[in-house]
């Protein structure tokens, strides 16, 4: 039990300290709670509360009010303002003009390459077949030689047969 006596004061300590942190609780003699009564802060009139509503309401901008700053002199202001949109206007076309013209190297860029690669990747059947012919005709022409050669060992000598020295 003489563990929990001392505890005790100091978890109220402790929580006392949180509420002030946290604002909950207000010390007596704070000018912020008193109402500016003339110490502190904000010294003034004790008639004034915290939250007493702005003696100015803002309403709506008088007319001819503008969020732009007002054309050059000699200028007629729709004139002004024209010119603004169409400078604007000018460039956001130039722009996509811009982003266009990217497009357009990029996919021929593309474009390029594919035709590059496609041989590589898949030969085009004229090609193939002008391979094949290749083949073909290469392989009808050893086989030719061979049979020559082959003729040329069976065929009969000048001079008649070879003599047999056995």
């Amino acid at each position: 039990m003489p563990l929990f006596r001392l505890l005790s004061p100091r978890i109220a300590a402790v929580g006392m300290l949180g509420l002030l942190a946290a604002g909950c609780v207000a010390v007596p003699g704070d000018p912020y709670y008193d109402g500016g009564g003339g110490v502190g802060y904000y010294p003034g009139s004790s008639s004034m509360t915290v939250y007493e509503q702005p003696g100015v309401i803002y309403g709506a901008p008088p007319l001819g009010w503008r969020d732009y700053p007002p054309p050059p002199t000699g200028w007629r202001e729709d004139a002004w303002r024209e010119r603004q949109w169409r400078d604007a206007q000018q460039r956001r076309e130039a722009q996509r003009w811009e982003a266009q013209r990217w497009e357009d190297n990029r996919r021929r860029e593309m474009d390029r390459r594919f035709r590059d690669e496609r041989p590589l990747q898949r030969p085009d059947s004229n090609d193939m077949r002008a391979r094949r012919e290749q083949f073909e005709r290469d392989r009808h022409a050893e086989n030719e030689a061979e049979r020559q050669r082959r003729n040329q060992v069976m065929a009969p000598r000048p001079g008649g047969p070879r003599p047999d020295w056995r």
